[in-house]
């Protein structure tokens, strides 16, 4: 049976967090499981066990670099939902720095979790080949006339995104590739809005049976399109918790086998579960939404730790998300080297990002202009889509393109206003004034 797919409306009756927004849906599919198969939470508390011994014995290689190559799947029905490649790299660039304990805001892990926060050595990589061997720059668009790809009442829908034949996109070889879709997630439901939610591997030892995926194409992690990748200005409101792109983060880490670190308590008393790593500090629940460093819900012993509501797998804002600890990296590890042994064996060569022009080189006339405007290239190039933003970042209007060009034709009707034009090319955006008048 399902576990991450299926969300009932447990996820109504039980979880009053922030606006409804919750940061992956795990949680309420292990509560589903509970409610369906009685039991359930006592063969998931016996699989902690597993883990420590596992892990202990087995050892883990400590010295090579995992490199994962992504694809990522932007599955739209509206402009605003079709983001642009930066937000992808950018993206990229984030889960390479979380990952390799190389972000900005190292220096705000206290004291007390230095000694146990850690490089995972693993990094991600856009792939440059699709699964016949064609050039790729490792993102696919497809575009739906499905608005959304929310859960229905009962959590239904969540894997639609994933298969073609439900007006969603069918993975690459889940086998060689890490398959990241992007969507709306949330809808128009104001009971469950999700942020993200992954499967974790079949033989990951800290998780009960049938938590992963119902069949191998549904392997993958699947990220709400607002709050995909680094500073999305359309993370904005209640969204703004996740706005540095670390709902990906953490999603991916349950993709490689992590829990939540508070243990996903169901009817006890969450001090006494666990996630089944020993250097995360039991927690009676997670950080709902905010970056509270005062709290303390469970008594740990010897030492007294706060919650490690910094820890990616905690549900705390992504301004106070920076660390994995040693304990997590050895699971995630030991899944590269067994459960998912294809995934990083560099048979997938990576994406090169071409060479793009400056703004410099690129002239729009007559500006200021009425709306109608001539785009001026050093040479033809390929233009995927040319966006209009308001000064506040917002979307106001959209072109693709579907040829090589050096001189790109636009007529919008706009206001009166400075607008930013942003041209999409595969190698990232390059960004130019527009004035109308």
């Amino acid at each position: 049976m399902r576990t991450i797919t299926t969300i009932l409306f447990l996820l109504f009756l039980t979880n009053t967090q922030a606006q409804n927004l919750h940061r992956c849906a795990t949680v309420e599919a292990i509560r589903l499981q509970e409610k369906t198969h009685p039991g359930y939470q006592s063969a998931v508390d016996r699989t902690f066990d597993q883990v420590k011994d596992l892990v202990s014995h087995k050892g883990v290689n400590s010295d090579s670099i995992f490199r994962i190559p992504v694809v990522v799947h932007i599955v739209y029905s509206s402009p605003e939902q079709n983001i642009s490649n930066d937000l992808v790299y950018s993206q990229i660039a984030r889960l390479n720095r979380d990952y390799r304990r190389l972000n900005e805001d190292t220096s705000d892990t206290r004291t007390e979790f230095l000694p146990v926060a850690a490089d995972a050595g693993i990094e991600f990589y856009l792939a440059g080949t699709d699964p016949d061997g064609n050039p790729s720059g490792g993102i696919t668009r497809t575009q739906t006339t499905r608005t959304d790809f929310a859960p229905d009442f009962f959590g239904n829908g969540l894997d639609d995104v994933k298969q073609s034949s439900l007006d969603g996109v069918d993975a690459w070889d889940t086998d060689n590739y890490l398959n990241i879709w992007v969507c709306d997630l949330v809808g128009s439901n104001p009971l469950f809005q999700i942020f993200g939610f992954a499967y974790p591997p079949a033989t990951a030892p800290n998780w009960p049976a049938n938590s992963s995926a119902p069949s191998n194409e549904l392997q993958g992690v699947v990220i709400h399109y607002e709050v995909f990748g680094d500073g999305n200005p359309l993370a904005v409101g209640p969204l703004s918790i996740s706005d540095k792109g670390r709902t990906a983060v953490h999603e991916v880490g349950h993709y490689l086998g992590l829990r939540h670190i508070w243990g996903d308590a169901l009817f006890t008393d969450g001090c006494t579960e666990d996630d089944g790593i020993d250097d995360t500090p039991n927690a009676s629940s997670n950080a709902a939404q905010v970056c509270n460093f005062n709290n303390n819900t469970c008594v740990d012993s010897p030492v007294d730790f706060p919650d490690m509501i910094e820890n990616y797998m905690d549900y705390a804002q992504d301004r106070c998300m920076n660390l994995f600890t040693q304990g997590q990296v050895d699971i995630m590890r030991l899944m590269l080297e067994t459960a998912r042994t294809e995934l990083a064996d560099g048979s997938v060569e990576p994406s090169s990002v071409s060479d793009i022009p400056s703004a410099a080189e690129i002239a729009l006339f007559p500006n200021p202009s009425n709306g109608n405007i001539t785009i001026q290239l050093p040479k033809a190039e390929q233009v995927n889509s040319i966006r209009v933003m308001d000064v506040n970042g917002k979307l106001v209007a959209e072109q693709s393109v579907s040829t090589s060009l050096s001189l790109l034709s636009a007529d919008w009707n706009l206001p009166a206003g400075t607008y930013l034009l942003q041209l999409q090319f595969d190698g990232g955006v390059v960004t130019k004034k527009l004035l109308v008048y």
